[in-house]
């Protein structure tokens, strides 16, 4: 599938393809929740589709087109796209990559390319990335390998040098409301777009699946803790299933956003327009250089959460530094 907002995109790499300046290693970045994965997908079919529409786009309805969308496709694999929801996604393993490496070495059966797509690559541990180095250093010929992340820091230097690099950034809102207007009965507005920094897939999620209720719930816990109403464990023990990227994720744009409260009455930019007032109420409380510090911390959590590791332990300690940006006579 490819959304509205990456048509030019298309274009370009598109343009890549039939000019033959397509590298045997892709390394797809940008935020989470705007499509990269689809858009690899459908890329990957095109790649193979015997019979591509005047416009680039595969017919969907020749051999390898059906086979790749039925995930059947003997030249073609797809690896981490599941994530059942609670359920914190797992590592990819040495194991894994052999398994990819093996793959990636055999002929050809009926493709034009040979391609594998490792969908949240970040996830590699550092045994997996270094065996990964060997496909990447000799690529056997005719094969393609896309790398889907919203990290590409957290991927060694190594592994990111020997990709070509397709960004991806967050649509213009006109484009993004548009799409969400067609995608569900119930309008949704410009500030859950804004809560979502502006990611189409991660707004419409929020809407339809209740996760906006959870976020506005985790907020209320978090200005409790705050105001000291609230204790770091019960606030954990509610978010035991929760995964822990989203955590930090919420957390630290509520961290930037007082940062912003303690510096503008009314700040301009905001991430989390609908908690200003609670923000606000907390700006008398606040210590900003401890923000920055919690800022710190939790991109430091963020590094290490797909990692094995205690869950809870990790996110009472980012509850933890929150807490501790209130200046100590308020807690």
């Amino acid at each position: 599938m490819i959304y509205s907002w990456h048509k030019e995109a298309w274009q370009q790499y598109e343009q890549y393809l039939t000019g033959e300046r397509l590298s045997h290693a892709l390394l797809v970045s940008g935020p989470s929740a705007i499509g990269k994965l689809a858009f690899c997908q459908a890329f990957i079919q095109r790649m193979n589709c015997t019979n591509p529409a005047p416009q680039g786009h595969p017919c969907g309805t020749c051999g390898n087109c059906h086979l790749i969308q039925v995930g059947t496709h003997p030249d073609v694999r797809f690896v981490h796209t599941e994530e059942e929801e609670g359920n914190r996604p797992e590592q990819i393993k040495v194991d894994d990559i052999r398994e990819i490496n093996r793959f990636m070495a055999l002929s050809r059966q009926q493709g034009q390319f040979k391609v594998v797509c490792i969908n949240r690559a970040h996830r590699m541990n550092i045994n997996a990335a270094n065996a990964l180095l060997k496909t990447l250093e000799e690529p056997p010929p005719g094969s393609v390998l896309f790398l889907v992340t919203h990290r590409p820091e957290a991927l060694p230097a190594t592994i990111r040098s020997r990709c070509q690099v397709w960004r991806f950034g967050v649509p213009d809102p006109k484009v993004a409301l548009s799409w969400l207007g067609q995608e569900t009965d119930e309008p949704i507005g410009q500030d859950l777009l804004d809560v979502c920094r502006g990611r189409p897939l991660l707004a419409l999620k929020l809407h339809a699946s209740g996760l906006g209720k959870l976020r506005a719930s985790f907020y209320e816990q978090l200005r409790a803790l705050m105001r000291g109403e609230a204790s770091v464990t019960a606030v954990s023990s509610r978010l035991k299933n929760e995964d822990p990227e989203r955590i930090i994720d919420w957390m630290q744009a509520w961290c930037a956003d007082l940062i912003r409260c303690c510096f503008e009455k009314d700040p301009q930019t905001i991430e989390n327009p609908d908690a200003l007032e609670a923000l606000q109420e907390l700006v008398p409380r606040s210590d900003p250089h401890a923000l920055f510090d919690c800022l710190d911390r939790l991109a430091e959590s963020r590094r290490i959460a797909s990692a094995s590791m205690n869950q809870r332990l990790l996110v009472e300690d980012m509850l933890v530094q929150c807490q501790q940006s209130m200046h100590p006579q308020s807690t």
